[in-house]
């Protein structure tokens, strides 16, 4: 019997295989160590500080290495746990209820330090150190296992640094905000009750450290250091929260932290290095990304790694910080954009299962949501203002009916996390979770439109007076206009597909047939009615309807794509306010317009790396990207605007909206040559593509749920599809519709 011939060709680090009966399967031919090793954060000196240090995570513990301010010639490893919060009170406050530092794991040489090497192997998420004294060496090596709450520091010496010490600085529980703006001189201001002291106790040779909260419930840091056979020394260290664990106040943390510390001691270093690394080897495989630039390349896996680091399966939502501390005026959870940005890639990416946690949020609060509304609104609506705090979304907003309100009505909170949302189910298909969680709070989210819009005597519908964050309030702000359009016409989808004879259906369908337009002046996009986009600022709120809602787009609306490119101009013209997100916002803009070479432009701009003290070169330019890819503004982290860049780089590989996966829809001129392999997108497939001399090779599709595939490509002339013969093909309109069976390996099309 003849075999199969079976044909390998190699492009760019993806292997195209055929058969003699044409089944074809683009996979990854990657050496994954020697590949992101090319990608790794490396120092040749000890990091100065927060923004510089080396850092590993596993969506709840973290640290981040660098040197330390207080003691000379010692390392620092800054501990964090991102649940350790305050509650004293039942509503978000960057005082009360925030943040809380935990303290500091520090290595002090014998020796002064005279070299170092050190890096962060993205591959086995890791820090490995080399520390030359005049003393001798210390190598070392920092990991925290995915599925333990431990941080993991293996130290080898030479010379008389085998008496290298290692303690524990623990640090007061305060309001991160209150030490920053303590450290800015500000906090005179601030009525701020300390938490009580720290205690410090030893249990079965374990140093514990308990730190009570006024809540009547505590956290503790634990750490033992102990020698092994091999002539090496563990350190283990761990935090414990019942309160975060349990959600109730429960002291005790105590006993949690020793008996974490004592179950760690009873692993070997390679079992815990080996269930570590199978998470993150099966985690960097399920996508890739190949563009032939190797800075944003690095740059782009980097962020991936951070975004594993800080988020796994299950763990909290990410907040400003992620799993490392800082002190800050931002010490909790922002939903007006820096949530959502930092969820903007980990779907796209085949990242579901990462993403899921804000999704199961909201699930568990939905509760919350709606006592958030005045009483005369909670019937039918829900909504969410702005910061909420760990694991909660308690935060009551103003709603008003009355058409005549002159009183802030601001509303994008829920309304943008049910879109994000909304696009996590049509990246998964789970019709039980839409029909069951999605659309009951879509419903209420977006009825809060309903409830305030008026018809004028024009015979329109109107939006009253809200906010566009975070610039100001108008009268039909763009924002607004943009959201309940988008959210009424997913509404009207979702209950045509589930064949829901909803009661407000009629009422969506003639909102949207007359709905009030964009208000527009010589500079594009206004704010809203009579306030024009007339001072610098970085949110992008006022062209949602472009991105990230595409509700006016290339495709539908190409007489206004003009007017869409002067709006984003004039976005950016206005220089000041500058800051990452503001230029990776203006990237993705732009790739939604199809313009690879502005979209790359101004995404090189958000990632310049600029002196973060003194003036910075240049007209009203911010500092921005930091050394180790953080980000700081005015010296506070915020999480969300280097994943936004990454975010960028893919809106130019692979865009899916509309119900049309568009490949390589926005490839910079420069970028000739590129390829991507299982992106997901909307419609539950992945997505393989080839781009070689500034054309599309081939383009590979899996359905995962047998939805009807419309593929836009650059194509031209006969396409050879490789796939049973079972699949259909039309091309129309310059569009490809494809007809997939759920679960095949793949179809390939080639121009």
């Amino acid at each position: 019997m003849m075999r199969d011939k079976i044909v390998v060709i190699l492009f760019f680090g993806i292997q195209f295989v055929c058969s003699a009966q044409e089944k074809t399967v683009a996979q990854l031919n990657i050496n994954w160590p020697t590949y992101l090793a090319q990608h790794d954060l490396v120092w040749n000196s000890i990091p100065k500080d927060y923004f510089e240090g080396a850092f590993v995570g596993n969506g709840l513990l973290g640290t981040i290495v660098f040197r330390d301010d207080k003691l000379p010639n010692t390392l620092r490893f800054e501990i964090g746990r991102t649940d350790v919060y305050d509650h004293r009170i039942n509503t978000a406050s960057a005082y009360e209820s925030c943040r809380l530092p935990i303290g500091q794991l520090l290595l002090t040489p014998v020796g002064e330090i005279q070299k170092v090497k050190l890096r962060t192997d993205l591959w086995n998420a890791e820090i490995r150190g080399e520390l030359t004294t005049t003393e001798g060496t210390i190598t070392f090596r920092c990991f925290v296992p995915s599925a333990q709450e431990l941080i993991v520091v293996n130290m080898k010496t030479t010379g008389h640094e085998k008496a290298a010490q290692f303690s524990l600085r623990p640090q007061l529980a305060q309001s991160l905000r209150y030490i920053a703006k303590r450290e800015m001189g500000l906090e005179k201001n601030v009525e701020y009750i300390q938490n009580p002291p720290f205690q410090v106790e030893k249990v079965d040779g374990i140093e514990v450290v308990t730190q009570p909260l006024l809540m009547e419930d505590d956290y503790a840091t634990a750490w033992n250091s102990q020698s092994n056979a091999d002539g090496s020394q563990t350190v283990l260290v761990t935090v414990a929260n019942r309160w975060g664990k349990y959600r109730k106040a429960a002291s005790g943390s105590s006993i949690d932290a020793v008996a974490t510390i004592k179950a760690g001691q009873k692993k070997s270093i390679a079992a815990l290095e080996k269930a570590h690394r199978d998470w993150w080897h099966n985690y960097y495989p399920k996508s890739f990304v190949s563009i032939p630039d190797a800075r944003l390349e690095s740059f782009y896996w980097i962020q991936l790694y951070k975004l594993a680091s800080a988020t796994h399966p299950n763990r909290p939502v990410i907040d400003l910080l992620g799993p490392w501390p800082k002190p800050t005026s931002w010490p909790c959870v922002w939903m007006n954009l820096n949530v959502q940005l930092t969820y903007f890639t980990l779907g796209i990416t085949n990242h579901s299962d990462l993403e899921d946690n804000l999704y199961q949020l909201i699930d568990r609060h939905k509760e919350q949501t709606i006592q958030n509304v005045p009483p005369e609104f909670r019937d039918d609506c829900a909504a969410i203002r702005n910061p909420v705090a760990y694991d909660d979304l308690n935060a009551p907003l103003f709603l008003s009916a009355d058409k005549n309100n002159d009183k802030e009505i601001n509303i994008i909170v829920l309304p943008w996390l049910m879109q994000m949302y909304y696009l996590h189910y049509s990246r998964t298909m789970d019709d039980v979770r839409l029909r069951e969680s999605i659309y009951p709070l879509m419903r209420r989210a977006f009825n809060v439109y309903l409830r305030i819009m008026y018809k004028g005597e024009d015979g329109l519908y109107h939006i009253p007076y809200t906010y566009s964050d975070e610039y100001g309030n108008a009268q039909e702000t763009s924002l607004n206009i943009a959201l309940a359009r988008w959210g009424f016409k997913t509404l009207i989808h979702s209950a045509n597909r589930f064949k829901i004879n909803d009661p407000l259906l009629p009422k969506w369908k003639e909102i949207l047939a007359n709905m009030a337009d964009y208000n527009a002046d010589v500079n594009g996009m206004m704010i809203g009615k009579n306030t024009p986009f007339a001072k610098p600022h970085r949110h992008y709120s006022h062209l949602f309807a472009i991105f990230p809602l595409y509700d006016m787009n290339v495709d539908n609306e190409p007489q206004r794509i003009p007017f869409m490119q002067k709006s984003i101009q004039h976005f950016t013209d206005l220089d000041g306010d500058n800051c990452i997100y503001k230029f990776s916002g203006a990237s993705s803009l732009w790739a939604a317009l199809g313009d690879g070479d502005n979209a790359l432009k101004w995404l090189n701009r958000s990632l310049e790396i600029l002196p973060r003290f003194g003036k910075p070169p240049g007209p009203s330019r911010i500092p921005t990207l930091t050394q180790n890819t953080f980000y700081s503004e005015r010296e506070n982290p915020t999480f969300e605007s280097p994943i936004s860049a990454s975010r960028a780089i893919l809106d130019m590989l692979m865009q899916s909206w509309g119900g049309v996966i568009r490949v390589f829809p926005a490839c910079p001129s420069g970028w000739q040559n590129a390829n991507f392999h299982n992106l997901r997108s909307e419609g539950a497939f992945l997505v393989s593509a080839k781009r070689e001399n500034g054309k599309t090779q081939f383009v590979q599709i899996q359905s995962l749920a047998g939805e009807p595939c419309v593929l836009k490509t650059d194509f031209e002339g006969d396409i050879k599809l490789i796939a049973p013969k079972t699949t259909t093909i039309r091309k129309q309109n310059g569009l490809i519709e494809l007809t997939l069976k759920k679960g095949r390996n793949g179809y390939s099309l080639h121009g």
